[in-house]
């Protein structure tokens, strides 16, 4: 009777995963989450900061399928530090906020698997793409506090691939009575990828030095792995 049971438990929870509306109509899919970055391996040694940001998805559904094709694109903060300065010696009494920025870029391709229809609907992805590790500096003065000018002061760029896996929690469907194959929806989006990041130079936080007008860089070299946790709103049409 307990195997029968857990095995009826079982049913039920896949037939829950798996039942809902009928196979989706919808062919685009598009996602904006919230982002952490956690450095892994050596890169994880040399930096040992959490990166926080966003991504952004666009994907195609292919017909009659559970395959999806589309890119990802992703803006991840690693640390900045920011000082007041005087706008010049012969400028003394102009005060300016100086802000140096260490981020990532990631610019991915992906094709994706996940089942059509379903109140949750489990995915898993393989993607391909670019790392592109930047450095910059700006200056914000006035009143407003707005930014006047800005310069990357170091950058560089590795190949990325890696997996993917997360899951779509529906939060909407709309079905409009004029178009009934056209169906809209609105879901939760939970992701974890792991990206395996070729060898880049950077810098860090601290990496900046200024002594007598001149500034030197201490730049690092590592290999750039991360793994990335988002979760947001994922919108299909």
């Amino acid at each position: 009777m307990h195997k029968r049971a857990n095995a009826a438990l079982a049913t039920a929870a896949l037939g829950f995963c798996l039942a809902g509306p009928a196979p989706a109509a919808e062919k685009f899919d598009a996602s904006l989450r919230f982002a952490l970055g956690f450095p892994q391996g050596e890169f994880r040694d040399s930096l040992d900061r959490t990166g926080l940001g966003m991504d952004m998805s666009f994907a195609y559904r292919w017909p009659g399928t559970i395959v999806s094709t589309g890119v990802s694109f992703g803006f991840l903060i690693m640390g900045s530090e920011s000082r007041d300065e005087p706008l010049s010696p012969t400028i003394p009494d102009l005060i300016v906020r100086v802000t140096t920025t260490n981020a990532i870029l990631l610019s991915h391709a992906f094709i994706r698997l996940q089942p059509r229809s379903g109140a949750v609907r489990p995915y898993v992805e393989g993607l391909a793409g670019l790392h592109y590790l930047f450095t910059t500096t700006s200056l914000r003065g006035g009143d407003d506090g707005g930014e006047a000018l800005s310069s990357t002061n170091f950058d560089d760029l590795a190949f990325s691939y890696g997996l993917g896996g997360g899951a779509k929690l529906a939060l909407l469907r709309i079905e409009r009575r004029e178009r009934p194959d056209r169906i809209m929806t609105l879901d939760l989006d939970v992701g974890l990828r792991w990206l395996r990041g070729g060898q880049a130079d950077y810098l860090k936080k601290g990496s900046v030095h200024r002594e007598n007008g001149v500034v030197t860089y201490d730049v690092s070299t590592s290999r750039t792995d991360l793994c990335q946790a988002g979760v947001g709103l994922s919108f299909s049409f």
